[in-house]
């Protein structure tokens, strides 16, 4: 019979070791089989790092950043940000679009003679919107600077919000009824720069703006809209626990305040970014790590009363940090800046997180010089696009730096 072979005996009647040693490696083979697949289970559940798909970018013999990206809808990529090589002035707010592979279908430049930068893009429906500052009025102060343009990227109107000291705009919000932008203000009375937010209608023309601060120095950086109002995330030095501390700060419809509350581990905490959960808000920032001596990422989650959930610090011996974040399949992909690893002095980290804040993996996307990413979106065929800088290539100084990440896994 093939594959048949008689159990063999010695002299005392007992199995020979050829046959005690094939039985005795049967459970440990399972013992290794059951690891091995539990394993490629726990790698599974976790998932990998992407790898990168492409990357571009864009600039002249001056500096560009992007600073704002989105998908359209059309699956194309859409980045604001400015250019120090192009356009009217000493520096233009630059407004590109992509197709999915990051070939250019348009590029535009709006601008005075000054200093203009977008920082906040939406897509409207009839075209972009872009918040972000200026000095080209020429009375040699910052406003905030709030352009629409056409489906093509051509300026519609233009429009400046400002009081007599700086301002500027850093979040922008398309509601039904007009935008809402949120930012900094030195105008006001309270003393240091305040949060503030200003209402226009879709023309853009102004309906109501509020200050919210104290006698140091706060702003806002970013803001998500929640029902009965909106949530901003930015920064404080006149409340919470000392130093500079994350703020969040609820308003209702109009601009009212509703709530506010600080985040601080009796160091210096910045809140960057602030993304709705569905279960609550992720704030996304920065901590200055008293024991490492570095600046580490800072992620507090809270429910949507602003009650905290749970805070995460993540980091190594240098400065790393956060700038955004987006929900994917099984956990939120967090970016930031490192330079505890990689490549150059300061580089693009992903890090994914479960939704309890537990690191899953993460991964650095640079070269040799300074490589920083900006803004996020997860895109419609499942991977993740990043707009920023990079002083590792390019056409010299800083570059509007562009990159896809293939799906991860």
């Amino acid at each position: 019979m093939v594959g048949y072979r008689p159990m063999t005996m010695d002299a005392a009647g007992s199995r020979m070791k050829r046959g005690i040693v094939r039985r005795s490696l049967f459970p440990i083979l399972s013992v290794i089989g059951a690891a091995l697949l539990i394993s490629t289970m726990v790698q599974t559940a976790l998932g990998q790092p992407p790898e990168l798909k492409w990357e571009k970018t864009f600039g002249g013999a001056g500096d560009e950043r992007g600073l704002s990206l989105l998908e359209g809808r059309d699956s194309g990529l859409i980045v604001a940000g400015y250019t120090g090589s192009k356009g009217a002035g000493e520096r233009d707010v630059f407004l590109i679009k992509t197709d999915k592979e990051g070939e250019v279908v348009w590029e535009r430049t709006i601008g005075g003679p000054g200093r203009d930068e977008g920082w906040a893009l939406v897509e409207t429906s009839d075209g972009f919107a872009i918040a972000g500052v200026t000095d080209s009025g020429g009375s040699g102060k910052k406003d905030l600077l709030l352009v629409k343009t056409d489906a093509e990227g051509y300026e519609k109107w233009k429009k400046t919000y400002g009081g007599a000291g700086d301002d500027w705009g850093v979040a922008l919000l398309y509601t039904r009824d007009g935008f809402i932008v949120a930012g900094v203000t030195t105008s006001g009375e309270s003393g240091g720069s305040d949060g503030w937010i200003v209402k226009t209608d879709p023309d853009g023309n102004g309906e109501w703006e509020v200050v919210i601060g104290g006698s140091k120095d706060d702003g806002f950086s970013s803001m998500v809209e929640v029902e009965g109002g909106y949530v901003l995330a930015g920064t404080t030095e006149s409340y919470g626990a000392g130093g500079k501390d994350v703020w969040l700060v609820k308003t209702d419809l109009q601009g009212e305040r509703i709530w506010e509350k600080t985040f601080g581990k009796g160091s210096d905490e910045r809140g960057n970014s602030i993304i709705d959960l569905g279960d609550g808000l992720l704030v996304v920032g920065v901590t200055e790590d008293l024991a490492s001596g570095g600046r580490d990422l800072f992620l507090v989650k809270t429910d949507y009363e602003g009650e905290k959930l749970w805070e995460k610090t993540l980091g190594g011996t240098g400065d790393d940090g956060g700038m955004g974040a987006v929900v994917v399949a099984g956990g939120i992909v967090i970016l930031g800046h490192t330079d505890s690893q990689g490549m150059g002095s300061q580089d693009l980290w992903l890090l994914k997180v479960s939704f309890e804040g537990d690191e899953l993996w993460e991964k650095t996307f640079a070269g040799t010089g300074f490589d920083l990413g900006r803004s996020i979106v997860s895109t419609k065929d499942g991977k993740m696009a990043v707009a920023g800088w990079t002083k590792s290539g390019g056409s010299g100084g800083e570059d509007l730096w562009l990159l896809k990440t293939q799906k991860p896994k």
